[in-house]
């Protein structure tokens, strides 16, 4: 809002001296030059999206969503383009096959004569069983001493489970609930509906207390490995527990991905994420990474293109001064990507980038004296201030110019943090971080989630402890570039 205030209560006061006119206008000038900067500042944020900040696509408002950029019309019909390669199912071989029926041609042709088989055709259709669940009964039988009379209890062996859930179901239970986002309500009902089984909400819950225990070596295993690698991948979002506000970070590499729920989305909680990573790490902006060293971080660039593209929506010198540098960014981040593709052997194109960044922060110098201490000015001194942060991709090869990665490793939780009531207590908030970590890590190690997570209930009920760990392969070094 404006400082100066006019008290439209009272009828004005006319000057009667020129004088008095004179700071009548300077005082109505002021007043208007506060409101053009008010205005422009609500502009800004109306214009504020996906696009120009950091603020997810969802959050966009209905007009924004409008707006966006699309893609050409490419003037193709939908679907399978003519000549494309055709991706069809492969047959079972026969020792795969449940039941093979057989048709034969009649033995006669119209003709009169004899039908000689010489082969046959292939069809095979898959289809899903009735499913039904088993029931193991274990009765102990009781016994008297026909000497003392003292009564005696057979006992169970310690791999019979001491509730009534088994390790597959635990383990379907929880692949529903972690993996596909289903809520308990809601496997309560696909329980009744599909198996005939009966179990309350709480039998259900109580199922991931359970897996809360198995899972926190495992869990362990992949915290330790992300940390020792030599590049990581680090963001965070919003997490809900009750009516309080958390935060989900996450650490990730191609091999596998860790989550951490803190209360705090400050420094602290970012030296706990990464504990003793050592590696390059890619972020976004956000401060409470800039502890870490510079030389050894590296910023997305597709956040530096979305804040430059809030300043050259600006009106004026300040909108003219942040397209030339949004015009700069994007020429990094298409000569970094071609650099990459020529598997960083290009002399010419790593040349180019070295001359871009002399440029861009050439630039960013001019704009931020041109503007002095305004948002535009600030805003390119504290890019200058975060140079070093920008280029280490040129020193180590391997290094993605986005933290896309992180990002992506997230979008699984944001979904299911949309469809759910959030957690309700420490518990569901402690299961929520390690059972992303171990299904995402299985992503991206191909292999089966729910076969993984059976094998974890297996030994957590028979034996009592977990030995499985996930294969992790170890993470390729990365090497610097020559100069």
């Amino acid at each position: 809002m404006p400082k100066h205030q006019l008290d439209f209560s009272k009828p004005p006061v006319l000057p009667e001296t020129l004088e008095e006119s004179h700071a009548l206008i300077l005082k109505l000038w002021g007043v208007i030059a506060e409101l053009q900067a008010w205005k422009e500042d609500l502009e800004e944020q109306l214009k504020t999206g996906s696009d120009n900040s950091s603020a997810p696509p969802s959050q966009d408002s209905p007009k924004k969503r409008a707006e966006r950029k699309r893609k050409p019309a490419t003037g193709r019909k939908k679907g399978a383009q003519a000549g494309h390669q055709k991706h069809e199912r492969a047959l079972l071989p026969e020792d795969k096959v449940n039941t093979i029926k057989r048709y034969y041609p009649d033995t006669q042709c119209a003709c009169g004569g004899i039908v000689r088989l010489d082969g046959y055709r292939r069809h095979q259709v898959f289809d899903l069983p009735e499913v039904h669940y088993t029931v193991t009964e274990f009765q102990r039988y009781t016994g008297q001493c026909q000497c003392c009379g003292q009564r005696h209890t057979a006992q169970l062996p310690q791999s019979v489970p001491k509730g009534q859930m088994g390790p597959g179901l635990i383990a379907w239970i929880n692949l529903l609930n972690g993996r596909y986002h289903l809520t308990l309500r809601q496997i309560e009902d696909l329980l009744s509906e599909q198996w005939n089984l009966q179990f309350s909400l709480g039998a259900i819950s109580q199922s991931q207390e359970k897996l809360n225990d198995w899972l926190l070596p495992v869990y362990h295993q992949i915290g330790e490995v992300v940390r020792q690698a030599d590049l990581g991948y680090a963001d965070e979002t919003r997490h809900y527990r009750n009516r309080s506000t958390y935060w989900l970070w996450s650490l990730s590499t191609p091999q596998a991905a860790w989550f951490l729920i803190h209360y705090s989305r400050g420094k602290g909680a970012a030296k706990e994420l990464l504990g003793t990573f050592d590696g390059v790490l890619v972020t976004d902006r956000h401060g409470a990474y800039n502890d870490y060293a510079a030389d050894k971080h590296q910023y997305c660039w597709a956040h530096i293109i979305r804040n430059l593209e809030k300043i050259a929506q600006r009106h004026g010198r300040a909108g003219k001064d942040g397209q030339k540098l949004l015009r700069l960014a994007r020429l990094v981040v298409r000569n970094g990507k071609r650099w990459q593709q020529s598997d960083y052997q290009s002399l010419h194109y790593r040349q180019r980038l070295q001359k871009l960044r002399t440029t861009f922060e050439k630039q960013l110098q001019q704009t931020a004296l041109i503007h002095g201490k305004n948002k535009t000015g600030n805003s390119c001194r504290k890019l200058l201030k975060d140079s070093p942060r920008l280029w280490t991709f040129l020193e180590h090869p391997g290094i993605a110019m986005t933290n896309n990665a992180a990002e992506r490793s997230l979008r699984p939780y944001v979904i299911w943090r949309k469809i759910s009531f959030f957690s309700q207590s420490h518990r569901g908030t402690q299961y929520r971080a390690m059972i992303l970590s171990v299904i995402e890590t299985c992503r991206r190690l191909g292999i089966n989630l729910y076969q993984t997570l059976r094998t974890i209930c297996t030994q957590g009920i028979t034996q009592g402890q977990v030995t499985f760990r996930l294969p992790i392969p170890e993470q390729k070094s990365l090497a610097g570039v020559a100069s």
